[in-house]
């Protein structure tokens, strides 16, 4: 057996827990303010996009998403490692990086009642030619990620809501459209929004020390 023919295997076997484990890395890039963890559930999502898509695509086609996934997840780390240091250079603790556009128990809260619409209103999602599984599979993503999007403002979270909706309707097309080159368009796109995103996570989080800087530099020529 070779190693495509293992993984798409554990796709056949693993359907609905699968799911389950794309579903609970939606809710950690949404949810917790940590940005370890907001890694680490998109990285548990994409691991488990990967393993679903080996059902209707090649396992060779269908593990491009965890290897994007994975590359995109290597971004996020690396540029919010460069923002660690904050704490150690002096700048207020209000103005340090991640900045949340709202509570972690609000957005808990709103999470909760997202999944108790998604209970009530699953069965009225019609995707012709996708199967139940599938089909809620890619309506929690498309939830949590349009959820995370209103939610946040910091790029990180944002950003990674983003492509957690991309992930969902990326199910939907490939479900429906077995072809590589769309597949390989669609990857690549997907690792240039990551590059932009892992930019923009740089972008705002040294804004404040730039800020500090300038304020400084004025001061001194005052």
């Amino acid at each position: 057996m070779t190693p495509f023919e293992f993984f798409r295997q554990i796709g056949l076997l693993v359907g609905l827990p699968t799911a389950i484990l794309a579903g609970a890395g939606a809710v950690l890039v949404v949810v917790p303010r940590d940005w370890r963890a907001v890694i680490f559930g998109y990285a548990l999502q994409s691991v488990m996009l990967s393993v679903l898509l080996s059902r209707p695509l090649p396992a060779e086609w269908a593990l491009s998403q965890m290897i994007v996934g994975g590359l995109v997840a290597v971004m996020m780390f690396l540029s919010a490692g460069e923002l660690r240091g904050a704490a150690r250079l002096g700048v207020p603790a209000p103005a340090r990086w991640p900045q949340m556009a709202s509570l972690t128990s609000f957005r808990l809260l709103a999470a909760i009642l997202a999944a108790v619409a998604f209970y009530i209103l699953r069965d009225r999602a019609r995707l012709p030619e996708v199967d139940a599984l599938f089909r809620d599979t890619i309506v929690w993503l498309v939830m949590f990620g349009i959820l995370g999007i209103a939610l946040h403002t910091e790029p990180l979270h944002a950003g990674l809501s983003l492509l957690t909706m991309i992930g969902g309707f990326e199910l939907l097309l490939f479900t429906l459209n077995k072809n590589g080159a769309m597949v390989a368009l669609v990857m690549a796109w997907q690792l240039l929004l990551g590059l932009a995103i892992a930019y923009l996570i740089l972008a705002r989080g040294l804004a404040p020390l730039h800020r500090d800087a300038l304020a400084d530099r004025m001061e001194g020529d005052v």
